[in-house]
């Protein structure tokens, strides 16, 4: 008998003990997970320093269903001594020996994009896979882009019955394109990836993720979005470091998941965006926030309204048939006349025929412009409405006449006590504080062309987006603008709307209460107070303003409806007076013949002199004396916005 550590053991033990300690430790593999989107040449792309960490002096096999032009980019950009696409498109090719024995020679293997349904088909249980495993245990580094990363976490949507919407998942997560599999490579366990995140509006996709697998298994998984060029580097000891344009976005269940009927509903989901230069440990859950440079300090924000906001997501009269209905049956008295603001008469009379069907003894249409700015029949009716419909009106427009003088008594009606006010589709915007401009234009968010303006501040800390997942053109638009808008305007809340879904906003029990109706849940994101950041790269990789994306420390993501309201704040019974949209600034002289000068309020960096129809006829930069002769007489009005695009005062004068 000898001892080991003080105890007495059998020859036999010890040399088991010995053996044991003096076993090579599995070395743990490096990873590279991308969103996808277009690789760019040059040191300073959003692609080239991440790839370079992956390949440089190392020999790279890229593999998919087909070949392409990436072998190239990693040897003359990012410093790959050897690169080579192989087309593995079938079965024999997955399982072949030689398969095998080729890949096990490289030093990092990368899957292309593609479809995640043809990896999984043809590579689980394959040679491919038993390669890729063997290199990570070695320490060699895995890849993957767009499919190629969707099939490197532990669970993954194989996409075997087609890909699926974010609506379709908040409607039933359990419907049947959504199908997870747990039988492939497993190098991140207890995550599921996601990609092109923000450019097709995957959040509410990887939520419905997370609900499959908790119903199904009754436990949780990670979820991990990265939006399109964005990328993650994990390296041995498991620290990930984000690249790019957009942000690597992760997702936790910390409240309860349930469903109504089919549609999801929950409590709270923890959101982490983190932005070029953050770091996350997947080994402890800890992040870095080196670059979110910005405190969004929301303590002390709630809503206080003591009256009542109706909003859809949808612009159709189909679309709001039962906010209509809720508006006249559930608000005030069903006989209560209603007033439609509406910069649309046709779907205006649509709406009216709804509303007089409903119950309502009334319904008259008014078009909310300069023209009946001091109209005195419309100034009657706004004083004396218990109930007001916008609908359709146009964001120039309608900014132009809150300056009126029958503006600002609507903005005063609008926040009296019980007062019923409706928003359907577009206009849901103007309830918020913050209104998001040019978010139908097909890669606003991209280029940076979103505007932020003042709305009607109904909901003083709060930005809504209606018509979310509408259609692909504008899904990084409604994904994006809300957590941008929430770090730009310091704001506590923001709100997705559907065209499947209307939130009812109302003084319950003295408290401020958010209810959701339709079948779609209202996707509520709300920033308790932590740092945020904007992305600093520009959507093309290349010159330009930086993509409008932000980052955030921690945020919080309910999905809600009539069965699990959520309380905003305490009512207040006072009369909250109007509010002007924004600062009003004098030119002089007006009116004005050839000449006039404007000057530069605080915090503008550009404005824009417009016709009352909103199209836009001059634009500049600074104080200027500015020569006008050019304009045909008549009305004009300047807008200032600052260098992200906000709105920072307006004005009006007539050219003689």
């Amino acid at each position: 008998m000898q001892s080991f550590a003080g105890v007495r053991l059998p020859t036999i033990f010890i040399t088991i003990i010995l053996v044991f300690y003096s076993l090579p430790v599995a070395a743990q593999g490096t990873l590279l997970i991308v969103g996808g989107g277009s690789e760019k040449n040059g040191v300073n792309s959003w692609s080239t320093p991440p790839y370079r960490w992956a390949v440089e002096g190392k020999r790279v096999a890229i593999i998919g269903m087909e070949t392409g032009s990436l072998a190239l980019y990693m040897k003359n950009q990012c410093g790959a001594v050897f690169a080579k696409e192989f087309a593995l498109s079938t079965s024999a090719l997955a399982n072949a020996q030689e398969t095998y024995d080729t890949l096990v020679t490289y030093d990092v293997i990368f899957f292309r994009g593609g479809d995640q349904w043809d990896y999984y088909n043809l590579y689980r249980n394959s040679k491919i896979q038993e390669a890729v495993e063997m290199k990570y245990s070695e320490g060699g580094c895995i890849g993957g882009t767009s499919a190629g990363m969707h099939i490197l976490s532990s669970v993954v949507f194989t996409a075997e019955n087609g890909t699926v919407y974010p609506d379709e998942c908040i409607e039933n997560p359990n419907n049947q394109y959504v199908t997870l599999a747990y039988d492939f490579l497993d190098l991140k366990p207890g995550w599921v990836f996601d990609t092109h995140f923000c450019e097709r509006g995957r959040f509410g996709r990887l939520t419905g993720f997370l609900a499959n697998h908790f119903f199904n298994s009754k436990s949780d998984i990670t979820g991990l979005g990265m939006d399109d060029m964005t990328c993650m580097t994990i390296d041995a000891s498991g620290l990930g470091t984000v690249y790019g344009t957009g942000c690597a976005n992760i997702y936790r269940r910390k409240g309860d998941f349930r469903l109504n009927g089919t549609k999801l509903l929950a409590d709270s989901i923890e959101v982490i965006q983190l932005l070029k230069g953050c770091t996350y440990d997947f080994n402890t859950g800890t992040a870095t926030f080196e670059t979110l440079d910005r405190s969004v300090n929301t303590g002390g924000q709630t809503e206080t309204g003591n009256y009542t906001v109706l909003a859809s997501g949808g612009n159709l009269l189909t679309d709001n048939l039962s906010m209509i209905t809720h508006l006249v049956q559930e608000c005030g008295n069903v006989s209560d006349p209603v007033l439609i603001l509406s910069g649309d008469n046709a779907l205006a009379e649509s709406f009216r025929n709804k509303i007089t069907e409903s119950g309502a003894l009334a319904a008259e249409i008014f078009n909310p412009t300069t023209a009946l700015g001091q109209d005195a029949s419309l100034a009657g009716k706004i004083s004396g409405a218990s109930k007001v419909l916008f609908l359709k009106n146009s964001e120039t427009s309608f900014r132009e006449f809150l300056t009126s003088d029958n503006g600002i008594l609507l903005s005063a009606r609008l926040r009296s006590d019980e007062m019923i006010s409706a928003f359907a589709g577009e206009d849901a915007r103007y309830a918020g504080k913050t209104v998001v401009g040019n978010y139908l234009t097909e890669l606003a968010s991209w280029y940076a062309e979103m505007t932020f303006s003042p709305g009607l501040a109904l909901l003083g800390n709060t930005v809504i987006m209606p018509q979310t997942f509408l259609n692909s053109d504008i899904y990084e638009n409604t994904a994006t603008a809300v957590p941008y808008a929430m770090s730009l305007d310091t704001l506590k809340y923001g709100i997705w709307l559907t065209n499947h879904s209307f939130m009812k906003i109302s003084p319950i029990n003295g408290n401020v209460t958010l209810t959701g109706f339709g079948s779609a849940p209202v996707m509520l994101l709300a920033n308790a107070g932590s740092l945020s950041g904007f992305s600093t790269q520009t959507g093309t990789g290349g010159s330009g303003e930086a993509r409008q994306v932000a980052g955030f420390e921690k945020l919080s993501l309910s999905l809600i409806d009539d069965t699990n309201p959520v309380i905003l704040g305490k009512a207040s019974p006072a009369v909250i007076p109007g509010q002007d949209p924004a600062q009003v600034v004098q030119v002089h002289p007006n009116p004005a013949g050839s000449f006039i000068f404007m000057p530069m309020p605080q915090g503008a960096a550009q404005w824009q002199i417009s016709e009352p129809s909103g199209k836009p006829v001059l634009s500049g930069t600074g104080s200027s004396d500015l020569n006008i002769s050019t304009l045909s007489p008549g009305i004009y009005f300047i807008h200032w916005t600052d260098a992200r695009h906000r709105l920072v005062a307006v004005s009006k004068f007539v050219k003689n």
